[in-house]
């Protein structure tokens, strides 16, 4: 009668050992969605910042050749307060801008040319926070059969992206 005894009291602290486990990996796995769920998504942010970046780019690129006359070639600059005097600009960069007809960022309908408007607009690696951002052209005729539609995507790996209309310079939001 005592090893059944005996034999019941290790089948009862083995459940009772195996429950407290279940219960612990269960709060943690709980807690851990729960902090995750709250944490913003820096990617997505970064990326919502480098499309307003480059819509801004883009839209200065236009008026500035709207404002020299319509050249094939603007000369975009980038200005930044100088350190010691806030009041005052420092130019920083400038680079070379090839505008379409229309007055927007062009290059060749591929993909790599959608890498040139990248460079040419933002003038930075196709990089963001360490991540590749991959460069895709879509043919508006195979879109909608709209050559207008004509768009680069600039995308992460996985997830959020955002697209340059070529022939209407029109940047649309961030999809994610």
């Amino acid at each position: 009668m005592q090893k059944n005894q005996a034999a019941e009291e290790r089948n009862r602290s083995v459940f009772i050992n195996i429950s407290v486990v279940v219960v612990f990996v269960s709060l943690m796995l709980g807690f851990i969605v729960y902090f995750e769920e709250g944490r913003p998504n820096l990617r997505l942010i970064t990326l919502q910042t480098m499309a307003e970046s480059f819509a801004s780019s883009v839209n200065n690129a236009h008026w500035q050749w709207q404002g020299e006359g319509r050249p094939a070639i603007v000369i975009l600059s980038t200005f930044s307060p100088r350190l010691d005097d806030k009041k005052s600009l420092v130019e920083t960069d400038k680079h070379p801008v090839f505008m379409s007809d229309k007055g927007w960022p062009k290059a060749e309908p591929t993909g790599k040319g959608c890498e040139q408007i990248w460079n040419m607009v933002l003038n930075m690696p196709l990089e963001i926070e360490g991540f590749r951002v991959i460069a895709e052209f879509y043919d508006g005729v195979k879109l909608s059969g709209n050559n207008l539609d004509s768009r680069c995507r600039f995308k992460l790996s996985t997830g959020p992206y955002f697209e340059y209309k070529v022939f209407t310079g029109e940047v649309l939001k961030v999809q994610g």
